[in-house]
């Protein structure tokens, strides 16, 4: 009784239900859209959709805590390109245990889609990133009060010519000795 066929880019189809997608997902037309009977064509592997539908229906919603990192940025694209909300807060969830490992591609992610609690639990990992690295990836927005952060722990110029100082500056480690 399926009334939408999806076929995924390895061309596998899915039987889904236009009312289940237009009530959990933003991105799907409403369900009294014509189809004619067409086949809506995704970019996404029959993997990632397969996970990314089971979040459509009334029913306890996937573990993704076994997902390796990769399949699971899969998916959490998937879930903000079609605006599934389960996947969405399911992805952003198990992206966190992966802080450690992907930091640089979880804060890029947590960026764009404005995740902010999950960019100032994963930023400090970056510390020893270099800064034009961190630019690349991080909008303004977050970038210019990370850096003054940073910059407010170093020392006065006036302390520096006076002492010695192990300065760190987003992943520049330097030990200076201006004074004789």
């Amino acid at each position: 009784d399926a009334d939408v066929v999806i076929r995924s880019c390895d061309n596998v189809e899915f039987h889904l239900h236009k009312k289940n997608l237009e009530c959990t997902t933003g991105a799907f037309p409403p369900a009294e859209t014509p189809t004619e009977n067409e086949i809506v064509q995704l970019s996404e592997s029959s993997e990632t959709l397969d996970i990314l539908f089971q979040f459509v229906y009334p029913r306890s919603f996937p573990s993704l805590d076994t997902m390796d990192f990769e399949s699971l940025m899969l998916v959490a694209e998937a879930a903000e390109k079609y605006e599934v909300v389960g996947a969405i807060y399911s992805c952003e969830f198990n992206l966190r245990k992966f802080h450690d490992t992907h930091p640089k591609r979880i804060v890029e992610f947590a960026a764009k889609h404005n995740y902010r609690e999950l960019v100032v639990k994963v930023l400090p990992n970056l510390i020893d990133t270099n800064l034009s690295e961190v630019v690349e990836i991080l909008p303004s927005y977050i970038y210019n009060p990370w850096v003054s952060h940073i910059l407010a722990d170093i020392p006065s110029i006036q302390e520096l010519l006076s002492t010695r100082a192990f300065i760190v500056i987003a992943g520049v480690r330097k030990f200076v000795k201006l004074s004789s």
